[in-house]
């Protein structure tokens, strides 16, 4: 094969990967920050507020009523794995938590079209990112700001990011609830050879209580980086022991489609999700294990 082809193949499937991965970065609520955020596909910003979820919305670190640490393990595209740790407290009556992700993969094989040919080429990817969020009251509603710094880097790409993110979070009666979220006001560089400046990213959520037991039924739309808008439903249902979570997402011609769970006992809680969206792609699966002290 000719060189230059090699190279073109070699740009191309790191710009796949960059768009695949959706999420590098200040794109984090596309890189689910846990088995939770991956479940629900990205939506449920307005579900009950849960500290699992403030990679979609800073308001969610109003989920945790003591000191509680969270580990994550990420694996997708077969070889690529990402971890997090999330630490989250009350400190002066408002909540605050630190959320640490890093995704770091070196040798990363690029292959022809047959997937036994021999590797054409190596490349590496990384990913490290640190977020502080803090919880405010505003009368019957909450706040949650966060504050990042990124680093991420994918074939010869390379960018920064240093932003604020908000969340607003209230109820209109018993059966309905609502978020508003802003990310990306800041200094952000896109992952390409002119590091782009990356516009800011919008949603508004609603989830509506169904009959059943600990059930809603979440709709979120989204305007993302890129001007599009991002619809997406998610449904969570469970009682004390187990929750049940499902959510689906039209970011492409391929919606994605995601499902899992959480286990509670005593102190611990235990999470898993994977999702589905194209079989050259690959299913990302994320477990998630937490632990209030």
């Amino acid at each position: 094969m000719p060189l230059k082809r090699i190279i073109y193949i070699v740009i191309a499937l790191g710009l796949t990967l960059v768009q695949s991965i959706s999420a590098l970065g200040w794109r984090a609520s596309y890189l689910p920050g846990s088995a939770m955020a991956l479940a629900l596909a990205g939506g449920g910003t307005a579900l009950p507020e849960n500290m699992s979820l403030t990679s979609l919305s800073p308001a969610h670190v109003w989920g945790a009523e003591r000191e509680t640490v969270e580990f994550g393990y990420l694996r997708m595209f077969g070889d690529l794995a990402g971890y997090s740790v999330r630490w989250q407290d009350i400190w002066r009556d408002r909540p605050v938590q630190l959320a640490l992700r890093s995704m770091i993969e070196d040798d990363i094989e690029l292959r022809d079209d047959i997937p036994t040919a021999e590797p054409l080429a190596f490349f590496s990817a990384r990913l490290l990112s640190a977020s502080l969020i803090r919880g405010w009251k505003l009368g019957p509603t909450t706040l949650g700001l966060s504050a990042t710094l990124a680093y991420q880097r994918i074939y010869e790409y390379s960018a920064y990011g240093a932003w604020v993110s908000a969340g607003w979070h209230g109820e209109l009666g018993p059966w309905l609830r609502w978020n508003l979220t802003v990310a990306n006001l800041g200094t952000g560089e896109a992952l390409n050879r002119n590091k782009d400046s990356v516009a800011p990213r919008r949603g508004a959520g609603v989830a509506i209580k169904t009959p059943l037991p600990g059930s809603y039924l979440a709709l979120d739309l989204w305007h993302d980086e890129q001007g599009r808008l991002i619809p997406s439903v998610a449904w969570q249902t469970g009682r004390e022991r187990i929750h049940l979570t499902a959510g689906m997402r039209w970011e492409s011609e391929a919606p994605l489609l995601a499902a899992g769970f959480q286990l509670f006992y005593r102190r611990w809680t235990i999470g898993y999700a994977t999702g589905y969206q194209s079989t050259i792609l690959g299913q990302p699966h994320m477990f998630t294990i937490a632990r209030g002290l």
